[in-house]
């Protein structure tokens, strides 16, 4: 019976193409449109490390010296802050680092091409932190050393791709081993940098000791704060220059606690010191609390998905009507086969194999519409060229937004046509 269905519904569009067309682009002009803000909602609202994300947090602290600080509390540490938390063995892993850049070229080259690359000095706790993946090598085991791990990108640009482990780097005219090389690397939204508006960010070019990065002198590329004269970076160790960044895994949520307490007391001894004249106020977010914080999701997108749904919602209602006047200028037909025996249920199983039809080829004309959508959007607005993303699930999402589209809109023609009387049809 289903491929008889079929012959009829084929039959039914080769006798009305322009309106059957209508009806399919109306839908996929719809769910296109939708399609492409839900993808983009989707990078936007996506969880980085799935893994686990409950089980790292963002610290902030408000160790500000004096009473009026810029923010409270503060996502940006100093440096003797930061190595407390560092110093800490209730974490399972932490990470502390800022953000830099440098010029850098393979040492052993004779091209003097220089590639403009970011720097994440960092802490090695890092790496199994941020689960990143090694392609070659592994990441540096100290805070000091003149070792680097580069990221796919630049290994691409200046090794071709190549095992470049033991190699050479020279990086503003200091030069550095490479001890590791990632594979490529995409995280969206990426979590352990998504303030200044960096949370879809690539991922760094490369990655380098904390203490050695300091000892360079290698500037600041983020949000900073000092109460200094000189806030420079060599001599940010016993100064109060805000500008590292600073993340824990624990093992367990029990954890959490313990090291909450760790926090609070360490500010205590400051403020008995003296040297911290606010209250205590030290907070722990994990990754989607801190990502939820900084409303990485952005409004203008989330406004413009709910006026795509609302678009689609015309366009099912145009496209319901377009399919009302052909079965309404179709009534003999289906008068026809009614008094020759065809129930109201063969009568609704053919509209609905003819909705199956029109949603499967909405549905593939909408993914192509939603990936013009997103290529042409991320030409003229490039921010959003880095979440322009339709994952696997999007479009399973578009063709099954289509098929039910195709069906809803034809409910109300369906039921219409089986309220007419044989006699009537047939007039």
């Amino acid at each position: 019976m289903l491929s008889y269905y079929l012959k009829l519904a084929l039959i039914s569009f080769k006798r009305a193409p322009s309106l059957y067309f209508l009806v399919i682009l109306t839908l996929s002009i719809g769910v296109g449109l939708l399609s492409a803000n839900l993808a983009l909602v989707n990078t936007m609202a996506s969880d980085p490390i799935p893994d686990k994300s409950e089980r790292v947090f963002h610290v902030s602290m408000n160790t500000w010296p004096d009473d009026q600080p810029n923010a409270e509390p503060m996502h940006i540490l100093r440096y003797r802050d930061a190595r407390k938390i560092t110093e800490s063995d209730i974490p399972r892993h932490s990470a502390v680092f800022y953000a830099s850049g440098v010029y850098a070229r393979d040492a052993e080259s004779k091209s003097l091409t220089r590639y403009d690359s970011s720097v994440r000095a960092t802490t090695p706790g890092f790496f199994p932190l941020t689960q990143a993946p090694f392609a070659y090598g592994s990441a540096f085991k100290h805070s000091s050393g003149m070792e680097v791990v580069i990221g796919d990108d630049l290994n691409q640009k200046i090794f071709a791709g190549g095992n470049s482990v033991g190699k050479t780097l020279e990086l503003n005219g200091e030069l550095l081993t490479i001890v590791g090389v990632l594979k490529p690397w995409i995280l969206r939204p990426l979590f352990y940098h998504a303030t200044e508006g960096r949370a879809f960010n690539a991922t760094d070019d490369i990655y380098v000791p904390l203490e050695t990065s300091i000892d360079l002198g290698w500037a600041i590329h983020a949000r900073s704060s000092t109460t200094e004269e000189d806030g420079s970076v060599g001599n940010s160790r016993d100064k109060n220059v805000y500008y590292l960044q600073a993340w824990i895994e624990v093992a367990a949520k029990n954890n959490l606690q313990a090291f909450q307490d760790y926090l609070d007391h360490y500010s205590q001894t400051l403020k008995d010191a003296g040297e911290h004249p606010l209250a205590i106020r030290n907070e722990l977010d994990d990754v989607n609390s801190w990502l939820l914080t900084l409303k990485v999701v952005d409004q203008k997108v989330l406004a413009f998905t709910l006026a795509s749904i609302l678009f689609l919602c015309v366009c099912v209602f145009n496209a319901s009507s377009l399919l009302l006047s052909r079965f309404h200028a179709g009534k003999f037909e289906v008068g026809l086969r009614r008094a020759v025996g065809a129930s109201n249920r063969h009568m609704l199983m053919q509209g609905l194999m003819e909705s199956v039809l029109v949603g499967l080829i909405a549905g593939v004309l909408a993914l192509v519409l939603s990936w013009l959508f997103l290529k042409f959007s991320g030409q003229f607005l490039p921010d959003l060229s880095k979440i322009a993303v339709l994952e696997p699930k999007i479009l399973v999402s578009g063709l099954l937004l289509a098929l039910v589209t195709a069906i809803v809109s034809a409910l109300y023609p369906l039921y219409r046509a089986s309220r007419y009387t044989i006699s009537a049809e047939l007039k």
